[in-house]
């Protein structure tokens, strides 16, 4: 009987780097390309694609983050001009500056406890720059650099629904609203109660978000004119327990208003 057995068959050796080249001559014939001379390390050939590669996701990573900075401040909803290197430090807010870097510092950190930070000063003060520094502060520094700065008058229209209003414009409330529980830091800037303090309304729909964010593990910033010693009674029963929860840190801002005077024939008007 025949020899069922097919005999062997040997390939030449492939040399790798001509064969790339011939391939790259059927796209480009007239390219020149030089083959390099001696052996071909492919070890070392794989780590420098390797290093290329890692190059080249950090420059899109960074220019990635640069775009969605600038679209943030071109929106108008974070004031590019301000940050921790702009504030104008003096004795009046120096502790508070210090008190803000320092929360921005440990929500760096990997696995950290969700914390407000409550600053409380009166109108003029420094409240909405020091607010603007801190998110322009995450919004270089955080992995995730999420972050909207928002007054409480967004977050109550944000839940006032009404059984006339279109779908569309329900689902973009429900949205938004999402959008404030899930985003990474959320900024508060004049949690400003009236005179009676907040509703019960009002006390519902803070106290929910204070609640949803604590669950989600994410970080606020609350600015106020209320003195610290008057919170509970502004913001009620409902919202003071749900602050309870959190790791609270309070910054003060002393001294009179920092904004220009208006000058009327070259004197201040009061």
């Amino acid at each position: 009987m025949p020899d069922s057995k097919k005999p062997a068959v040997h390939y030449a050796p492939t040399d790798a780097v001509d064969a790339l080249i011939k391939e790259i001559h059927k796209f480009d014939p007239d390219v020149s390309i030089e083959p390099p001379a001696g052996p071909v390390d492919l070890r070392a050939m794989l780590q420098q694609d390797a290093r290329r590669a890692a190059v080249e996701i950090k420059q899109q990573v960074e220019a990635q983050r640069a775009a969605y900075i600038q679209r943030m401040h071109d929106s108008g909803r974070i004031d590019g001009r301000w940050s921790f290197s702009t504030i104008r430090v003096d004795g009046y807010n120096e502790r508070a500056i210090a008190t803000a870097r320092g929360f921005c510092a440990s929500q760096l950190e990997s696995g950290r406890a969700p914390v407000i930070l409550l600053i409380q000063g009166f109108e003029g003060a420094g409240k909405s720059v020091l607010c603007t520094a801190i998110a322009n502060y995450f919004l270089e520094h955080s992995k995730n650099p999420s972050v909207e700065m928002v007054n409480f008058d967004d977050i109550r229209q944000a839940n006032l629904f009404s059984s006339s209003e279109e779908r569309e414009e329900r689902m973009l409330r429900s949205r938004l609203m999402e959008r404030y529980n899930s985003v990474n830091l959320l900024i508060v800037d004049s949690l400003s109660p009236t005179g009676e303090g907040f509703s019960i309304f009002d006390q519902k729909i803070f106290s929910n978000l204070l609640r949803v964010r604590l669950q989600r593990h994410l970080s606020m910033v609350i600015s106020l004119t209320v003195p610290f010693s008057k919170l509970h009674d502004s913001v009620g029963d409902l919202c003071f327990e749900s602050l309870k929860s959190y790791s609270v840190v309070t910054a003060e801002l002393f001294g009179q208003s920092r904004r220009n005077q208006i000058m009327v024939n070259g004197v201040p008007l009061r």
